[in-house]
C-alpha cells in the first residue's frame, strides 16, 4: 500500500471547495488561459499563434483547441472570418468546429426542449463540417478527427462511424488522452455489453507508454458503466436509496488493477497535459472503493483544477468532485505529500 503520510486539515464545506476549482480546460496552461481571456474579450487573434505553435503535438493542440474553442463559443463567425484575413485555414476550421461543438454543449440544460435539441443539432452538424473542413486541409493533423469522434457521439453517430473516427484518429496520434477518453464512451454507447468498452480500456492501459496517464482511462469504462447501470435501475422504477445500495463500492479485482496501473504511473509520470484528468479519475475510483488514502492522495494532486470527467456521469461535475474532497479532507490547492519510491 502507498504510504501517504500526513493527513491533511479539516476540509472546508462542499460549496466552499467547489467555488476554488477552476476548469482543467485553460486552467493547466498558463499561456492557454491568458489567450482565452483575451479572446473572451473579445480579441480573437490572440488564439491563433497558439494553434500554429501546437502544430507537432497533438496532446497540446487538443487542450489549446478545446480551450480556445470554448472561449469563442459565443463568436465562431468571428473566429471562421480570421481567414479572409490572412490566417491558416486549416487552424481556423479547427478553432471554428471546436467553438462550434462547445457552442452547443456549453450550459445546455440537462432536459431539452423540441427547439433547443433541433438548435443543438444544427449546431453540431455545423461544427462537423468545419472539423471535416480542417482534417482535409491538414491531413496529418488528427485534431479534427478527435473533434469529429465528440461530435459523431453527440450526435449518437452509428457503429461504422464511430470506429471510422477512431481509426483515423489514431493512425496520426496513437496514444492521444482524449481521444481515447471519447472512445470508451462511444463503446458504452454503442456496445450491447459493456465487456468490449473493458477490454478496450484494459488493453490501452497494458500498452500505454511508460509514464503516460493513459491507464486512467480504464477508470472512466468503471464510470460509464455505473453510471449506466444507475439508470437502469432507476428506468426500472428503482428509488434512488436502493439505487445507491444496488451499486455499492468499486472491489476485489478490479480496484487492485487501477490501484497497481496509478502506483506505477505514479512512480514512472512524464510530464503530460491530461495529468489533472488522470488524477480525477483514479480519486474518483478509489473514492468509490472505500480506499481513502490513495483517493486523497489523488484529489490532493489535482490542486484547484477541476475536471467533467467522471464526476458529470454522476450529477453537477463541480458539486460531485468538491463533495467527494471534502469527505476526504482534501484541501484544494495544499500539495500532496510527496508519494514513496517503489
Amino acid at each position: 500500500m502507498w504510504r501517504f503520510g500526513r493527513r491533511p486539515r479539516r476540509a472546508a464545506r462542499t460549496l466552499d471547495i467547489a467555488a476554488l476549482l477552476v476548469p482543467e480546460v485553460p486552467d493547466v496552461d498558463p499561456v492557454l488561459r491568458a489567450a482565452c481571456e483575451a479572446v473572451r474579450e473579445g480579441d480573437v487573434d490572440a488564439g491563433l499563434p497558439l494553434l500554429v505553435e501546437s502544430r507537432e503535438d497533438p496532446e497540446v493542440r487538443a487542450l489549446r483547441a478545446a480551450g480556445l474553442g470554448r472561449a469563442a463559443a459565443g463568436r465562431p463567425e468571428e473566429v471562421a472570418m480570421l481567414a479572409e484575413h490572412g490566417a491558416d485555414r486549416a487552424d481556423v476550421m479547427l478553432w471554428s468546429g471546436y467553438a462550434l461543438l462547445s457552442r452547443a454543449l456549453d450550459g445546455r440544460p440537462p432536459v431539452l426542449s423540441s427547439a433547443e435539441r433541433k438548435a443543438a443539432s444544427g449546431t453540431l452538424h455545423k461544427a462537423k463540417e468545419a472539423l471535416e473542413a480542417a482534417a482535409a486541409l491538414r491531413r496529418d493533423d488528427a485534431v479534427p478527427w478527435e473533434g469529429l469522434q465528440a461530435v459523431a457521439l453527440r450526435l449518437l453517430a452509428d457503429r461504422e462511424t464511430m470506429d471510422r473516427l477512431w481509426r483515423e484518429t489514431v493512425a496520426r496520434a496513437p496514444h492521444l488522452f482524449p481521444a481515447h477518453m471519447t472512445r470508451v464512451r462511444a463503446l458504452a454507447a454503442v456496445s450491447t455489453e459493456a465487456m468490449e468498452m473493458f477490454a478496450f480500456a484494459g488493453s490501452v492501459a497494458d500498452t500505454a507508454p511508460t509514464g503516460s496517464p493513459l491507464p486512467a482511462v480504464l477508470a472512466l469504462a468503471h464510470a460509464e458503466h455505473l453510471s449506466r447501470e444507475r439508470a437502469r435501475l432507476r428506468r426500472e422504477g428503482n428509488m434512488d436509496y436502493i439505487v445507491d445500495l444496488a451499486m455499492g463500492r468499486l472491489h476485489g479485482e478490479n480496484v487492485q488493477e487501477l490501484f497497481s496501473f496509478a502506483r506505477d504511473w505514479v512512480a514512472e509520470a512524464v510530464p503530460h497535459p491530461r495529468d489533472a484528468q488522470a488524477h480525477h479519475l483514479y480519486g474518483w475510483a478509489f473514492h468509490r472503493a472505500g480506499m481513502t488514502e490513495a483517493a486523497r492522495w489523488h484529489l490532493s494532486a489535482v490542486g484547484t483544477i477541476s475536471c467533467e470527467l467522471p464526476w458529470s456521469l454522476f450529477g453537477h461535475a463541480p458539486s460531485e468532485s468538491a463533495r467527494a474532497m471534502g469527505e476526504l479532507g482534501v484541501d484544494p490547492g495544499r500539495a500532496p505529500d510527496v508519494p514513496p519510491s517503489f
